[in-house]
This record gives structure tokens, C-alpha cells and sequence, in this order.
């Protein structure tokens, strides 16, 4: 490729980036329905015509935008569950990162677009692939994240994943909620909790039932 073909190819992923970062900002300020591909081409400071060259319809800036998030929470997850998983962070200020991740920005902007797929058949469509790979991803860090001699994979995921339903939850609540001292008693509830559920016998209680021990007795795959 000759240089003119690496600089425009440059330009046109930093062109797309921006895209995408000024629709989440857009979305996040306006709100869904606020954020149209006009002012979305604003914000990023370039022509609609270079809007619709890298995203031809309004529903494929929006799966971009939802697959940058959630790539982007990604990212930040496993960097710090990892940091617990190794002893460098406590597992309460994990649960501290959590509540801060599904109550701010990142959530609320991930609650807009899934709002508005249970309407809209095409955009949930598009949207399921991408929130599929998210939990994907989450499942792994899970696995990771617990001991195995302690937890197997699927309690780990079924334990982590109580955790993230729990935020996720109560991040709803703060729209028509705002009760800080309310969602501070919950937090620091589950902080006491949840170490028992991970390696105590609060987890052995939790998976003793039918169901688990058949699954648990079954052979791996």
C-alpha cells in the first residue's frame, strides 16, 4: 500500500472513531430518540455525506456505538477483576467498581439502545450479536476470576453474574430513585455476602439444591 493509501486509511479510522464516540456522547446527553445522525455528524465535526459513507443507516452507527461500549466495559472489567483475582484489589472495592460501572454513563447509555430493540425488531436484531459477545466475555472473566477448587466455572458465572443482575438492578432504580443511603445499606450488605458465597458456606448452601448437584455430577463437555 502506498503512503496516500495508509494516510487516508488513517483518516478514516480516526473519521469513524469520532463517529462513534460523539454518538455515544450524543445518546447520553439527548437521549435515543434526541440523538439523530444530523446532530450526531455535528458533534464529530464532520459532513453527513462521511457519516452515511462508514454508516449508510442510523441502526449501524448505533450497533458500532453499543459494540465500542461494551467492548470498552469489557476492557475495564477484566482489567480489574483481575487486580482482585491477584490479591492487588480487595473484592469490596470490586464490588465498589461495579456499582460505579451500572449506575453512571456506561449503563445508562447500554439501558437507551436496549430500551428501544424491544420495539424495534431490526435494531434488536442487530444488537443481539454484540450483547452476546459481552456476556460471552463476562462468562470468561468469571471463570477466571473464582478458584476452581472453591467454585466450578458455572457456579463462579452464576455467582458473578448475581452480582452484576444486583447493580444492573438497582441502577434502574436511581432514574426515579435517588436515595443514596438506600443503595449504600445494599451495597454493603452484598460486601458481606459475597465472600461467603465465593468461599464460604453461603455458596455451599446456594448450589446444594437438586437442580446443581445433577448439574454439577454431569461429566464436562
Amino acid at each position: 500500500m502506498t503512503r496516500t493509501g495508509r494516510q487516508q486509511q488513517a483518516r478514516s479510522r480516526i473519521t469513524r472513531e469520532r463517529l462513534i464516540r460523539a454518538t455515544l456522547d450524543e445518546i447520553h446527553e439527548v437521549g435515543y430518540h434526541a440523538a439523530t445522525t444530523h446532530r450526531i455528524a455535528e458533534r464529530a465535526q464532520v459532513s453527513r455525506g462521511a457519516l452515511l459513507h462508514h454508516f449508510p443507516t442510523r441502526a449501524d452507527i448505533v450497533r458500532a456505538a453499543l459494540d465500542t461500549l461494551l467492548s470498552d466495559g469489557t476492557a475495564e472489567i477484566k482489567a480489574v477483576s483481575e487486580d482482585v483475582r491477584t490479591g492487588a484489589l480487595p473484592l469490596a472495592d470490586w464490588v465498589e467498581f461495579l456499582w460505579q460501572l451500572f449506575s453512571g454513563r456506561f449503563f445508562y447509555l447500554s439501558m437507551e439502545m436496549i430500551t428501544e430493540a424491544r420495539n424495534d425488531p431490526a435494531l434488536r436484531d442487530s444488537l443481539i450479536p454484540v450483547v452476546q459477545r459481552f456476556h460471552a466475555a463476562l462468562d470468561g472473566i468469571w471463570i477466571a476470576f473464582c478458584n476452581t477448587d472453591t467454585r466450578p466455572p458455572r457456579e463462579a458465572r452464576i455467582i458473578l453474574n448475581l452480582t452484576v443482575n444486583l447493580m444492573r438492578g438497582m441502577g434502574v432504580q436511581t432514574v426515579l430513585r435517588p436515595d443514596p443511603d438506600y443503595y449504600r445499606d445494599l451495597i454493603e450488605a452484598w460486601k458481606a455476602v459475597l465472600p461467603q458465597l465465593i468461599g464460604g458456606a453461603a455458596g455451599d448452601a446456594a448450589f446444594a439444591g437438586p437442580r446443581f448437584r445433577v448439574m454439577n455430577s454431569k461429566p464436562a463437555a
